[in-house]
């Protein structure tokens, strides 16, 4: 009788720990596609990407001669939005740079729009789930559920990407995490600005 009451504390146990986490780290699966961009498929290559879209604003943060991230901007005119395509650190096996995070956002990222708009038409820059900017918050947790990290700017001292990225002072981000460690995506942020929703960072790195 004492080993079956021991085996069924343990079972109850591990069962209130996995639910823990699942609830403090999200959803499994982070979200891999925006619009035309999907980090979890074939990698993007730099060269690629200046071939179908551009240069765009290219924007380089350095220590000394070596550069920490590299960054291409565009202006998308018909969507009214900047999106932001982030280029891993580390070079792939033909010494190239490859997609690494994609921002959307209503926050102006550089002077001169129409000198930095795409050289072709992007489609509809959206999850794979359907959210795109302007949704509402409401929408966002119907669709990925719960998230790791609920943070209010100014309040809650989280960090969170999209709050150093674009200087934030007020609203709020939600995070996403894996509930596993892998190489696959990291984390997901989605910023809401009286509760639209104003950027969204996808990244596959830490």
């Amino acid at each position: 009788m004492k080993q079956f009451y021991r085996l069924f504390l343990s079972l109850f146990i591990i069962i209130i720990i996995s639910y823990q986490m699942g609830q403090s780290f999200g959803n499994s699966i982070i979200e891999t596609q925006v619009g035309s961009f999907d980090l979890a498929g074939q990698p993007l290559t730099e060269s690629n990407l200046v071939s179908r879209l551009g240069e765009g604003y290219v924007r380089l943060e350095k220590s000394g001669d070596k550069i920490i991230s590299k960054k291409h901007i565009f202006w998308v005119p018909e969507q009214r939005v900047w999106v932001q395509i982030g280029l891993s650190h580390v070079l792939d096996e033909k010494m190239e740079h490859t997609l690494d995070t994609v921002l959307v956002t209503r926050k102006k990222l550089c002077d001169k729009d129409e000198k930095y708009m795409p050289k072709k038409t992007l489609e509809l820059l959206a999850t794979s789930k359907g959210i795109k900017i302007n949704d509402s918050i409401d929408k966002v947790i119907e669709k990925y559920g719960k998230p790791s990290i609920s943070k209010t700017i100014g309040r809650d001292k989280i960090f969170t990407a999209l709050e150093e990225e674009l200087k934030l002072r007020e609203g709020v981000v939600l995070r996403y995490l894996q509930k596993e460690l892998s190489n696959k995506l990291n984390f997901a942020e989605f910023y809401f600005k009286q509760k639209k929703l104003h950027s969204f960072l996808i990244s596959k790195s830490e």
